[in-house]
Parts: structure tokens; sequence; C-alpha cells
């Protein structure tokens, strides 16, 4: 997947927005393109302990999710569901 340095930014914004919007006090990530999708490694501790999560964000979605609060609130949710598990 060819990517230009200014869409990883993009990418690496959103990411970071929608994980401040969950309103998690201490996290770091990364994001790395794969084949038609973002992969998002996170570690955060929601409970007090630490953990670490991978997902895979298709790459229309986490465009998508910039405008569109349906597609946001979705990817919030199931974001969500995993990292306060």
């Amino acid at each position: 997947m060819e990517i230009s340095e200014r869409e990883l930014a993009q990418a690496r914004d959103t990411v970071e927005e929608l994980l401040r919007q969950l309103g998690l006090s201490a996290y770091l990530f990364a994001i790395e393109p794969r084949a038609g999708h973002w992969e998002v490694r996170v570690e955060c501790a929601p409970n007090g302990s630490w953990r670490s999560s991978v997902f895979s964000v298709d790459e229309e979605w986490l465009a998508a999710c910039r405008t569109d609060r349906a597609v946001r609130n979705a990817l919030l949710a199931e974001w969500d569901k995993h990292l306060r598990i």
C-alpha cells in the first residue's frame, strides 16, 4: 500500500481524536498501513492496568469517520467495547 506522508498524518490524527473521544486518561498508539486497511495498536490503562489491543480499520471507514457521525459513533462503540474489557 503506497501512502503519502499527508495520508499517514491524517490517519494518525483521526485515530488520536477517536481515542481522545473515548475519554481514556492514558494511552499510547501506533498506526500502520496494510493492504486495504489500517492496523491500529493501542496500549491503555482504562481500569488501572495496562493492556494492549490491535484493531483493523478499513481505510474508507477511517476517512469517513472524520465527517460522518454515524460511522464515527460505530467505530467508537466498537473500540470502547474492546478497550474497556
